[in-house]
């Protein structure tokens, strides 16, 4: 009986989930670009009025990754943050119902020769795309590339992973599932030219998939996923983040460091992180602060986000 009704439950989720993000999405993609990003920024006050889990997570990031910031400055992040936090959610519809046409029409590149050099050994080309601006706009430029093949994680609500997956389908290229098979076709893809775009500040399940190794000054478990990959296959990898600016995104491609290829995991990894420190810098608002960047490694034992589930009112 008790399993019957956590599966009904689960079933309501579902169904509850994938209507809200279809109606969202729908809503916000009959609308002009720069109000659906308005509407979200509203949205987000509301939440830092709450103060809900999501705003705390984002303080004690911010807390973390700008110490030298005075307490004024921090708040102002924060709420900047949360700000484009909300511009992003309601955007996707611009981007995953919309036609590649009209999104490459409102994106401006900068740093294209960085992406071409890579590409220019035909050794394939690993982009890493951090959590940062709108990354799924990304697929709609690379697509334009070369051959482009993608790695699909499915979503713990399947109705949802559905409606993602088929979104993201919509810009071209072939995706594939987390899966030892789907990451063996993404190698034959690398050795075949084809280029990936990963997002490589995603924290790995267990402490086999990573290295403890400082971002923004804070030692946090880092996926060794990337790393991995471009030692098996022989990869290229290049820096991009796709940024919100007014009436579009800037897709901005910036070389990855010597050292991303070395042998040395530990040095590999801290490359890594250091690349994605120089490609948010200036744009630190548009960082997915709210995500738990700084968990690291159950052997190390330092939880940064203990008592973020405990509302703080004192806080602005």
């Amino acid at each position: 009986m008790a399993k019957n009704h956590n599966s009904l439950k689960f079933r309501l989720k579902d169904g509850l989930a994938v209507s809200v993000l279809r109606l969202t999405l729908l809503v916000s993609s009959v609308l002009p670009l720069e109000l659906s990003r308005a509407i979200g920024r509203a949205f987000s006050r509301l939440l830092l009025a709450a103060d809900t889990q999501t705003v705390r997570i984002v303080r004690r990031n911010i807390d973390l990754a700008y110490p030298h910031l005075s307490r004024d400055d921090r708040v102002c992040l924060v709420r900047e943050t949360l700000s484009e936090q909300g511009a992003l959610v309601f955007e996707l519809g611009h981007v995953w119902r919309r036609s590649s046409t009209y999104i490459l029409s409102k994106l401006r590149v900068v740093g294209i020769e960085h992406l071409e050099s890579a590409a220019r050994d035909g050794c394939g080309v690993l982009v890493l795309a951090p959590h940062v601006g709108n990354w799924e706009v990304l697929s709609h430029h690379l697509v334009t590339q070369g051959d482009l093949l993608c790695l699909f994680e499915p979503q713990k609500l399947p109705s949802v992973g559905r409606e993602v997956l088929a979104a993201r389908q919509r810009a071209g290229g072939v995706y594939v599932p987390t899966t030892p098979k789907g990451l063996v076709k993404l190698v034959r893809h690398f050795k075949r030219g084809g280029l990936t775009g990963i997002l490589p500040d995603q924290v790995p399940g267990n402490e086999s998939g990573g290295l403890n190794v400082p971002f923004m000054g804070v030692e946090c478990c880092t996926a060794s996923f990337c790393a991995n990959l471009l030692a098996k296959s022989g990869a290229r990898a290049v820096m991009a983040g796709v940024f919100r600016v007014r009436g579009g995104w800037e897709l901005v491609y910036q070389p990855a460091s010597n050292a991303i290829y070395e042998s040395d995991l530990n040095v590999a990894l801290r490359a890594m992180n250091s690349d994605i420190e120089t490609l948010i810098k200036g744009r630190d608002a548009q960082y997915q602060w709210s995500y738990k960047r700084f968990r690291t490694l159950p052997k190390n034992g330092t939880n940064h986000y203990d008592g973020v589930k405990k509302s703080n009112r004192g806080h602005s």
